[in-house]
C-alpha cells in the first residue's frame, strides 16, 4: 500500500519538484498540497495523510507552531520538516514540537523518500542528519568548563583520587561533578559517559 503524503510549502516550484520526484518512486502518493498553515490544516484533516512535509517558514504561521495544531488534529501523523535553515536550534525545536524527522531542502528526493518511508512506519522516531552535531553543541553548552575537564580525565581512565589531586578539589566535590555529568549526558556510569563523550565528540579519542 502506498504511503500518502501532504506537501506544505509556500513555494510552488519546490512543491512541484518534490511531488514529481516522490510520485516517481511508485510507493509514495502525494494526496494534497498547501501553501499556508491554514490551508495545510484544512487539507490535512480532509485527506488524513500518513506523512506531512512542512517548511519551517510559512506566510501565516511558523512551521514549528503548525506542528502542534497538526498533531492535535491528527495525533498519528508523521511530520517531516524540510528547511533551508538546518541549524541546531531548529532541530531541537522541531523535536520538542513533535516532528518525526528534519531534513535540509538540499536533500535528494531519494533521501526524502527514504525518510518518509521510515517515519510512516514509526512517526515517533525522530531522525535528522544534523542531530548528532546538535547534540554535541547542546552537551557543550550544558557542561561547565570544570565538568569538561573531569570528563576528559574520565576518558583517560583517571580515578576519582587522581582527578581530585589534579584539579585541587576534594573527592566529594569530584563525585558531585561526575554525578552532574552523568545526569546531563543521560548516562548511568563511567563507561556510558566515556562512550557518549567519544560518540558526541566532546573529547578527543
Amino acid at each position: 500500500m502506498a504511503t500518502s503524503v501532504l506537501l506544505v510549502d509556500d513555494h510552488e516550484l519546490i512543491r512541484a519538484g518534490l511531488r514529481n520526484g516522490l510520485q516517481a518512486t511508485g510507493d509514495i502518493t502525494v494526496v494534497g498540497e498547501a501553501a499556508s498553515g491554514a490551508e495545510a490544516l484544512a487539507v490535512a484533516t480532509r485527506v488524513r495523510p500518513d506523512v506531512i512535509t512542512l517548511d519551517i517558514q510559512l506566510p501565516d504561521i511558523s512551521g514549528l507552531e503548525l506542528i502542534a495544531q497538526l498533531k492535535e488534529a491528527l495525533p498519528d501523523v508523521a511530520l517531516l520538516m524540510l528547511t533551508m535553515f538546518p541549524e541546531s536550534e531548529y532541530v531541537f525545536r522541531a523535536l520538542d514540537a513533535g516532528a518525526s524527522a528534519f531534513l535540509g531542502k538540499e536533500s535528494t528526493v531519494l533521501e526524502i523518500a527514504s525518510t518518509i518511508r521510515t517515519i510512516a512506519v514509526n512517526p515517533r522516531s525522530f531522525s535528522s542528519p544534523y542531530l548528532a552535531k546538535s547534540s554535541q553543541e547542546r552537551s557543550h553548552e550544558l557542561l561547565t568548563q570544570q565538568e569538561r575537564r573531569i570528563l576528559s580525565l574520565l576518558v583517560e581512565g583517571a580515578t576519582i583520587k587522581e582527578i581530585s589531586d589534579l584539579l585541587f578539589i576534594s573527592q566529594a566535590t569530584t563525585k558531585t561533578h561526575i554525578n552532574h555529568i552523568y545526569a546531563k549526558l543521560k548516562v548511568k556510569n563511567r563507561a556510558q559517559a566515556v562512550a557518549s563523550a567519544l560518540r558526541l565528540g566532546l573529547v578527543a579519542p
